[in-house]
């Protein structure tokens, strides 16, 4: 299944969803593998690893097609956690899963709250970053990046080495989204890019207060 077919079935499916007003409340089965990187709550304590608790089931589900096709890599770069092959290859992960397991995954993961990562950063890159953000980002990641948005995901409050990772993704065209995404990031050098995950990590804070 192609990945705009997807979409297209995924909205229509969540307007069932909410016309039913169902709450994803039980843990699916396949959330056992996705707590061995992403922890029982979906909060990442792992800097390579992004939070998945609050994000918009429409994002997630989504991400989990992306991933079935192969449009974005596999695997982070690096893992503190101590994991096997098989979790650490989201690609193989998504395909393994049906399409009614997908759902059930991105709703229990929507259903839980978001919290931003408790990370340092520099005040002088984070409002260099401000200014990138606002030039660059605001329209579709609005509230500096802090809404769960369908198709933008949470940034702010992400774990920084996470987010850098995934600009350098998007900077080589390695991610879905490559004519959105890829002419942005092409214009961010490496202390840019730094800028924008520093003003990530202090929206994220300043939204949770």
């Amino acid at each position: 299944m192609k990945i705009r077919d997807y979409a297209v079935m995924l909205v229509l499916g969540m307007v069932v969803f909410w016309s039913l007003g169902a709450a994803a409340t039980e843990s699916p089965e396949a959330t056992k593998t996705c707590a061995n990187c992403h922890n029982d709550n979906g909060i990442s304590d792992d800097p390579s690893i992004p939070t998945i608790a609050g994000v918009s089931s429409f994002f997630l589900e989504n991400q989990l097609a992306i991933y079935a096709e192969q449009a974005r890599p596999c695997a982070a770069k690096h893992f503190e956690k101590e994991t096997t092959v098989s979790e650490a290859d989201h690609c193989a992960l998504a395909e393994s899963l049906t399409d009614a397991e997908k759902t059930s995954l991105a709703e229990y993961y929507a259903a839980l709250p978001f919290a931003a990562v408790q990370q340092e950063f520099d005040a002088a890159l984070a409002d260099k970053g401000q200014s990138i953000h606002t030039a660059n980002c605001e329209r579709c990641h609005t509230d500096a990046g802090s809404l769960d948005l369908d198709d933008a995901g949470i940034l702010a409050g992400q774990q920084k080495d996470y987010l850098l990772e995934q600009f350098e993704f998007f900077k080589q065209g390695q991610r879905w989204q490559p004519d959105k995404m890829q002419p942005k990031m092409e214009k961010l050098d490496a202390e840019a890019m730094q800028a924008l995950a520093n003003f990530y990590a202090r929206a994220g804070l300043e939204a949770a207060h």
